[in-house]
């Protein structure tokens, strides 16, 4: 898997692709996944660290409660002390509805999508197939090349991250002098930098 920051370039181009998706719903989403890693590792270390926000059933029911609930409580708050942005138009932009329970949607989807063709185990279909017999296709690109688990799965996950550092650099250039952090963390269309 890409770090999970590494998540934050299809998120961000996801939600400009519909001017209705909410960017803290769908950054959040997309990381949101993650937060399950360090919880098998400490509770579950017979169990792959990828497991229930990593397939499509907990995706979309758990991972997706979980992001509307985080993005709603814990994002307006975190965001305006960190990157100093208005808290007062991150809570308005985070009140739960229909739209933000969509961009949470998409962002969690977007996680897996992202971390599919890089994984040498794959829950995406978990619990009705065994995470051990789905092999993301970029690891089978580069099986030939030695062990799954291994190297395949070293070299998917440098060209996916390498592919997502490489797409962070349109996004700092886009808004280099218009207000960078409100325009990350915020989003929404009457923030679009002026032309």
């Amino acid at each position: 898997m890409p770090i999970t920051p590494l998540h934050y370039p299809l998120a961000f181009a996801l939600s400009k692709t519909n001017k209705k998706l909410l960017l803290p719903g769908v950054v959040v989403g997309a990381v949101i996944p993650d937060i399950e890693v360090p919880f098998m590792w400490i509770f579950f270390n017979d169990l792959p660290d990828h497991l229930i926000l990593h397939s499509l059933v907990g995706a979309v029911t758990v991972g997706t409660l979980l992001a509307v609930v985080v993005t709603w409580l814990f994002y307006p708050p975190i965001i305006s002390t960190i990157f100093r942005v208005n808290k007062d138009e991150l809570m308005e932009v985070c009140t739960p509805s229909a739209m933000l329970f969509l961009s949470c949607l998409i962002g969690v989807l977007s996680h897996l999508l992202l971390d599919y063709p890089m994984h040498w185990f794959n829950p995406i279909l978990w619990p009705w197939v065994n995470p051990y017999d789905v092999v993301g296709p970029l690891v089978l690109f580069f099986a030939p090349f030695g062990p799954i688990n291994r190297t395949a799965f070293w070299m998917a996950n440098r060209l996916t991250s390498a592919i997502m550092i490489l797409a962070w650099i349109p996004i700092l250039v886009y808004y280099q002098n218009n207000d960078l952090w409100t325009n990350h963390w915020l989003g929404g269309s009457r923030l679009e930098p002026s032309q």
